[in-house]
């Protein structure tokens, strides 16, 4: 239940012959909040080349999942967004960095999360190195967490026994940091718990602190 954060997470090669050539991005922070002003992100080529990328925002529905299972739906699809970033592409010259802008447009009641993917676009840099005998041209796309966060913050658990273990649902306004579970006698990883999103620990014999254990 570890979710995923910064880095890259996506990979496209092309013709596969000799040498790579792949894109170094870099954007911080790994995890952003935001409440009711802009706040900004860093984002800067490492690489030898320029590189254009484009820039995307992704709210994600089911926080605290593993990745794999993740549900996205991208800011373009939403007739009203609650969350804007700005610009949607941009050009960076080798060892150059450039600020992305997270601006919210409402005020929200309870946290949600969002995905900010950046993603380098090689052929409209330079066509030629998708053509060029020897090369591997490589898209990696990576992500921040965005966190938008609600005016009134309140961090609260409670957990439900039921018959394949216990329930954990965030009864606050903001996520809760799940620790020092064990889970049929052994210890469980640290995880975090949303408003909206519960999450079933399967077991038999689950001890939470400060809480009726199952």
């Amino acid at each position: 239940m570890k979710p995923f954060t910064n880095g890259l997470f996506f990979v496209l090669c092309g013709l596969v012959l000799a040498s790579p050539a792949s894109a170094v991005i870099n954007v911080t922070p790994a995890v952003t909040e935001v409440s009711d002003k802009p706040v900004t992100l860093d984002i800067s080529n490492d690489g030898e080349r320029p590189e254009f990328v484009s820039i995307s925002l992704s709210r994600l529905f089911n926080p605290g999942v593993e990745f794999e299972d993740e549900r996205l739906e991208s800011i373009v699809q939403v007739t009203q967004p609650k969350l804007y970033a700005t610009p949607f592409k941009m050009m960076l010259a080798p060892g150059q960095s450039k600020k992305i802008t997270i601006k919210p447009l409402v005020s929200i009641e309870e946290e949600q999360v969002y995905r900010l993917e950046v993603k380098p676009v090689v052929n409209l840099i330079d066509p030629k190195q998708t053509s060029v005998a020897g090369n591997v041209v490589v898209n990696l796309a990576f992500s921040s967490l965005i966190r938008h966060m609600p005016q009134k913050e309140t961090s609260t658990l409670t957990v439900k026994c039921e018959a394949d273990g216990a329930r954990f649902y965030a009864s606050g306004t903001t996520r809760f940091a799940v620790k020092d579970v064990t889970v049929d006698g052994k210890a469980s990883e640290s995880f975090n718990v949303y408003p909206g999103v519960p999450l079933l620990v399967k077991g038999t014999k689950i001890k939470v602190p400060q809480q009726v254990g199952c």
